[in-house]
């Protein structure tokens, strides 16, 4: 559909896996952003979810308080009353203030992860959690009928307040872990809030024990220091030589806006997130003697699968997008739910992902077990075989697209980097199966030029052959 007006561009507004992203003060500008929360205030008036009113949330990047303040007066103007946080906050912050205020939904300014030009909208319904694809299609709908111009019912003005979003999420959090004993462990973590809104958030959960945090990157810098604020290894070289300087037991690493995460044991070596999801299933199973449905996407590690089968636990694989395991989670009975890029989220919390929580699910599992985080990677290990995991984002122009995805949808190959193909699963991009539970997936991105190599083996050298033979069949070279 087609975005615009006020005398800015036309231009294209489309909500991905998690709401609609764009280069600031170009597609992303004030006028576009008052569009789409105007589309969402029509979208509450017509379905009047549960609940009464809006929260708008927004991360550090740049201008997101200009344009979270935009949203929040468009969604007051048309009738609904509003809440804008008093500060940036993480978006699992947003996402449990809608929920335990009842709101009839949020609206959270961010791009998480994304590179410093980008910021988003996204939207939280009432649940307090990621909206299901139905809900972001009415939104759509509703955009495209104000951009034809039809006339809608007009409302009463309504208030627009500015309150503290963020405490009541603190304080359920530490009902979610053994907060006092990993504060009385005496670890000395060092944690990297990347620039984002999830600063000082661990700080303040950890202080008062014998527990000690060294916190780095809390500053806001629009930039995010030249690199992405995504937890992954390229990313993370201050936090790696912070836990060296400072003998430090583990680091701790929240993207922008705090709800994925990534981790650095006491030796310095990054732990992803397939090993975190890992460690944190068998920790909630084996030690906190939890139950429940597993739920993961496609590009998550099959340790998952391997460790639900060693415990007699039903797993359900989606398609990529925390909404698909969003979505399971409303359905009940899931004990975890995770993905590729970092987002994990538990029972007994909301529907979403959570980067601060997880950190401290991992600071409870050492504790609980009085191992080290490689120690707690090697159990893994000891229990289901050694996985080891890659992934490389080809950038391509956008008139090579259509062919690659053509290629990506189409290839049938048979034997990949010398291994024999088991089996191809097309759910989300196309995923090749090899013996030993090896795997490479193969997906084009929906929203921009770029086509995703994933790959998963039992040794880096096999990951490095698989995503090497991957952006060959990408390219067709």
């Amino acid at each position: 559909m087609r975005g615009g007006g006020c005398r800015v561009r036309t231009v294209e507004i489309r909500f991905g896996t998690d709401g609609w992203r764009g280069v600031i003060d170009e597609d992303f500008n004030e006028a576009n952003v008052r569009l789409v929360a105007r589309a969402v205030a029509e979208y509450l008036h017509s379905t009047k979810p549960a609940g009464r009113g809006v929260l708008v949330g927004y991360d550090n990047r740049l201008k997101s308080e200009v344009f979270a303040r935009g949203a929040a007066e468009e969604l007051a103007r048309c009738g609904l009353p509003t809440v804008l946080s008093e500060s940036s906050l993480s978006s699992p912050a947003l996402s449990f203030a809608v929920y335990h205020r009842k709101a009839q939904g949020g609206v959270m300014i961010t791009a998480s992860h994304n590179p410093p030009q980008f910021n988003g909208f996204k939207f939280k319904a009432n649940y307090g959690g990621s909206a299901l694809p139905e809900i972001t299609e009415e939104i759509e709908a509703h955009l495209q009928r104000i951009l034809a111009g039809e006339q809608t019912v007009r409302h009463p003005a309504s208030e627009l307040r500015v309150e503290d979003l963020t405490a009541e999420y603190l304080q359920h959090l530490k009902t979610l872990v053994d907060l006092p004993r990993i504060l009385e462990a005496g670890w000395r973590v060092v944690t990297d809030a990347m620039h984002g809104s999830g600063a000082g958030y661990l700080p303040a959960l950890l202080q008062g024990g014998r527990t000690a945090v060294i916190a780095i990157r809390e500053n806001r810098d629009t930039q995010f220091g030249g690199v992405n604020p995504e937890p992954i290894a390229p990313n993370l070289r201050m936090l790696v030589e912070t836990v060296r300087r400072e003998g430090a037991d583990i680091g701790i690493a929240l993207d922008g806006d705090a709800d994925r995460v990534g981790a650095v044991d006491e030796q310095g070596n990054f732990v992803d997130s397939h090993r975190i999801f890992a460690i944190t299933l068998y920790h909630l199973v084996q030690r906190r003697r939890w139950r429940g449905r597993v739920v993961k996407t496609i590009s998550t590690t099959n340790m998952v699968d391997a460790l639900c089968e060693r415990f007699g636990l039903p797993l359900t694989v989606t398609p990529i997008g925390f909404k698909y395991i969003c979505e399971n989670m409303l359905r009940g009975d899931v004990l975890i739910g995770g993905e590729e890029s970092g987002g994990i989220g538990i029972q007994h919390h909301i529907p979403e992902r959570d980067g601060v929580l997880m950190g401290l699910m991992l600071l409870e599992a050492m504790t609980l077990s009085g191992k080290k985080l490689s120690e707690l990677v090697q159990e893994i290990f000891d229990l289901v075989g050694e996985h080891h995991y890659g992934r490389v984002d080809l950038h391509l122009e956008r008139e090579e697209m259509p062919a690659a995805r053509e290629r990506v949808a189409q290839t049938e190959a048979r034997e990949i980097a010398g291994l024999p193909v088991q089996a191809i699963d097309r759910m989300d991009g196309t995923k090749f199966l090899f013996e030993d539970g090896a795997w490479l997936l193969l997906r084009a991105s929906g929203t921009e030029p770029v086509v995703r190599v994933y790959a998963e083996a039992s040794s880096p050298d096999l990951v490095q052959k698989l995503l090497e033979a991957g952006e060959v069949l990408v390219r067709g070279k």
